[in-house]
């Protein structure tokens, strides 16, 4: 991979979770996915060590509407809702996961459960949703790299 997230766009990958494996910063990663006319949300999870931090920095970095009721429904209506950002894809960039599926595993396993929900969700809507998990770490699930992923196809 040459750094870049042009499989996404050339529909090479389909929407899902995938390890980021790629050195460049992760806002020149959102640039490149807004310069396509997407939304991008870069959560950095290097603060968030549970579920109160986890749905403030999701809420923050997906500039959820002021009435987000912090808690996992609320999280999981908002993330499948989108309204206030409209856009005909999504690519969320969570940096650092490790540090929450390590610290609190059950806080990681409800989001992670959630995000890909989310996934299924959109694609019922012909929008794509991509959740890119840099800085992963050694996360419990199975989550497959972009690189390899657009490898096997």
């Amino acid at each position: 991979m040459t750094g870049s997230l042009t499989p996404l766009f050339a529909g090479e990958l389909p929407p899902g979770l995938y390890r980021l494996d790629m050195s460049r910063r992760a806002a020149a990663l959102c640039s490149e996915v807004e310069r396509r006319g997407w939304r991008c949300f870069l959560l950095d999870g290097g603060a968030v060590y549970d579920k109160q931090t986890f749905l403030d920095e999701a809420a923050r970095a997906m500039h959820f509407p002021s009435y987000f009721g912090r808690n996992w429904d609320a999280f999981e209506e908002c993330i499948t809702d989108l309204a206030w950002a409209e856009a005909p894809g999504y690519v969320l960039i969570y940096d650092h996961a490790a540090v929450l599926a390590a610290q609190h595993p059950e806080a990681w396993n409800v989001a992670y459960a959630i995000m890909a929900d989310a996934v299924q969700t959109w694609q019922k809507q012909a929008r794509p949703f991509y959740v890119l998990l840099r800085n992963a770490g050694r996360i419990p699930q199975t989550v497959r790299s972009m690189e390899s992923s657009r490898d096997a196809k």
